[in-house]
């Protein structure tokens, strides 16, 4: 058998897995030239994929530039350092990828548009004229006396009311009413205060104090703490909220140490209303929070603004102003932060210029050219900056892949975007249409052989299986036949010689070789109709009869010949018994076989149960010992042929492993079923249930 098994395998070495070899090499050589082609491919494909990512940027700045000169050829030059235009800021606020507008003055100082500032530098703000600033002096001096002085809040508060009515001048009247409410404020009056509060904001919200505070802040933030002192912190929060919206919305010029002081009060009022457990004042206080992040992200901005402000050495350093027809953009840092704006062509009045948000247009405009010629050609992406930090890149970036990189212009932001290509394997290159057809006819053909391999070696394996199934039951059935033959041929050589002298002997050895006749009987019995069971050849002859005296029988003629070996066998009838229809020997045989089964793996016990009772329509034959029992996953494989339970089983015991297998098919062919009940070590039921006769 081994040098059969190893003939085999050696031809089919050399006729499947040699030439599958060959082939398997050349597809792999021509799989490996059409992956270097498509990656040459896609790496020139990727080459033209950033170009034109930066020509389309450099178009939409282009576009920008162009529709900024249509503006600004009716603008007059401004006259402050922060100005305002209302037809710019409209353009500004359209154009959302212009963080902001500037002008370059002939001395090259830059202005810059108010385009939601949300504060300027302090030393923008001046204080009230002397003439102004005298004249409220004299008209509160007695007011004041009275408050900070005397600290005598009732006399104050009545001189202030009563010198409110003559005044007409609307900066003093906003001032003298802020007095009034602050007034009330100290003497506890707080609805009275609320309510002058409220006057300030319809009448006065405008005005500022010294040109620097406007009172409508004061009022509103006033109002916000007399809410919060009366425990309204709904009405505390909205107010709050409403103070900072008027700052996002730029109501106010107002300088950045005076914003921060409103701010860190509004924060206070906050922290004040978070531990509230009010639904709706939780719900405002969210909105708050949201609130200060936006100004804290906006106050940023107007610091990148005003930082650019201040850079007209730099400017003035790296441009040429004043040049004819010629967009100018440039690159460079202040504080290391990064700066890219455009200066318009202008003429000795100055030059127009926008200052370019790099962050919006890599994040929107950039990133949305790049999405958009991902979808027509895969890969993956990456940003990085002038410095070579990673500014933004695909979900996804291949580490063995090296990029195809496109650098920005010194016209554009510096960025490096960096393209790589998608994995071109060996298998997306098989697969990649219309290429390489004769890769994939050896491929199909290497398929084939496999395939062929594959179910040839299965079909070897099953025949070298079935081989040693059936040279393994030769010999078992061997040693099975010689046993009884051995023992026939030794009792009856004794009886022939005269060596056994009594009478009783004589009758023992008689039974010992009519046992083993029996026993010799049953072999080739089931030898035989295992033969034509499988041939399909097997005829049954059915007799509607009592099963009773069958196994009766059966059971006495094992109690008889077991006796000797210590084997315990009860037999248990449930009368009454109906008559079933079966085969009176293949019967025989099913209750030998599970009888002989019971006492071959009976191990150290030697008690063995019967049963025969009715149960329902039908009547059940069991056969129960203690013995060593079946592991349950060989349950269902113990009536295959040759088939036996453990190889402990095999060693211990012989036996020839198709008797449940005719047992089981016995039981089919009446109709019947039979089932298992086993564990290791606890030994097993085999239960036989036949149809009860319909005659």
């Amino acid at each position: 058998m081994r040098t059969k098994r190893k003939g085999i395998i050696v031809y089919y070495a050399l006729a499947i897995v040699l030439p599958c070899l060959i082939l398997g090499i050349l597809a792999f050589r021509g799989l490996k030239n059409d992956q270097a082609l498509v990656e040459h491919e896609k790496r020139r494909d990727l080459h033209e994929v950033g170009q034109q990512i930066i020509l389309d940027t450099e178009a939409y700045l282009s576009s920008i530039e162009s529709s900024f000169i249509e503006i600004i050829d009716t603008s007059p030059s401004p006259k402050e350092a922060i100005f305002t235009d209302s037809l710019l800021n409209q353009f500004n606020a359209h154009h959302q990828t212009i963080a902001g507008i500037f002008f370059l003055s002939g001395d090259n100082s830059p202005v810059l548009l108010n385009n939601g500032l949300l504060y300027v530098p302090d030393d923008f703000l001046s204080a009230s004229n002397a003439n102004g600033f005298q004249t409220k002096q004299n008209i509160l001096e007695k007011g004041w006396q009275l408050e900070f002085r005397e600290k005598d809040y009732p006399k104050a508060l009545t001189y202030y009311q009563s010198i409110l009515a003559d005044v007409a001048e609307e900066q003093s009247a906003g001032e003298i009413l802020n007095a009034i409410a602050r007034i009330q404020k100290k003497l506890a009056l707080d609805d009275e205060a609320i309510t002058s509060y409220d006057l300030i904001w319809n009448d006065y919200a405008q005005v500022y104090i010294q040109n620097k505070i406007p009172l409508g802040a004061v009022a509103l933030l006033e109002k916000g703490l007399l809410y919060l002192h009366t425990t309204d912190t709904v009405s505390a929060l909205k107010t709050a909220y409403y103070l900072m919206s008027q700052f996002q919305m730029s109501v106010w010029e107002i300088g950045y140490s005076h914003l921060s002081n409103f701010i860190s009060k509004i924060e206070d009022i906050l922290l004040h209303c978070e531990s509230t457990s009010d639904e709706v004042a939780g719900r405002w206080l969210q909105r708050n929070h949201t609130l200060i992040d936006s100004l804290s992200h906006a106050a940023k901005q107007t610091e990148y603004l005003l930082a650019f402000q201040g850079i007209n050495e730099k400017v003035f350093g790296i441009t040429e102003p004043f040049s004819e027809n010629i967009n100018s953009r440039y690159n460079t840092r202040i504080n290391g932060i990064p700066y890219f704006f455009s200066l318009i062509p202008g003429n000795d009045k100055g030059q127009w210029g926008i200052i370019i948000d790099r962050r919006h247009m890599l994040n929107n405009t950039i990133q949305y050219l790049i999405l958009e010629k991902a979808d027509k050609t895969n890969f993956y992406w990456k940003i990085t900056g002038e410095n070579g930090e990673e500014l933004l890149e695909s979900d996804y970036i291949p580490e063995d892949i090296p990029p195809v990189y496109a650098v920005f212009p010194s016209t554009l932001p510096l960025l490096s975007l960096a393209l790589y290509p998608e994995d071109s394997g060996l298998l997306l290159s098989l697969f990649r249409p219309g290429e390489s057809l004769f890769f994939y006819i050896f491929l199909v053909i290497l398929i084939i052989l496999a395939f062929g391999l594959f179910f040839t070696l299965q079909t070897i394996n099953n025949e070298i299986h079935l081989s040693r199934m059936k040279s393994n039951f030769m010999s078992t059935v061997s040693h099975e036949f010689k046993s009884p033959l051995t023992s026939i041929r030794q009792t009856a050589e004794m009886l022939v010689r005269g060596r056994v002298p009594s009478k009783e002997k004589q009758q023992k050895y008689y039974d010992t070789i009519l046992q083993q006749s029996e026993r010799l009987s049953h072999l080739i019995d089931n030898i035989l109709d295992f033969s034509k069971i499988e041939e399909g050849q097997k005829v049954f002859r059915f007799e509607n009869t009592d099963i009773i005296p069958l196994v009766s029988d059966i059971v006495g003629s094992f109690q008889e010949h077991t006796a000797d070996e210590g084997f315990n066998i009860s037999l248990e009838i449930s009368e009454p018994i109906p008559h079933v229809s079966f085969d009176r020997e293949a019967m025989e045989q099913v209750i030998h076989n599970l009888m002989d089964n019971a006492c071959k793996y009976s191990g150290n016990s030697k008690t063995i149960e019967v049963m025969l009772f009715l149960k329902g329509n039908k009547v059940i034959f069991s056969v129960r010992d203690y013995g060593i029992g079946i592991r349950k996953e060989d349950h269902d494989k113990i009536f295959s042929r040759f088939y036996r339970a453990g190889e402990e089983l095999t060693q211990s015991v012989k036996g020839s492993g198709i008797g449940l297998t005719i047992v089981k098919q016995i039981v089919d062919a009446h109709h019947g079923d039979i089932s298992v009940e086993s564990n290791p070590d606890k030994g097993s039921i085999f239960t036989v249930m036949l149809p009860v006769s319909s005659k």
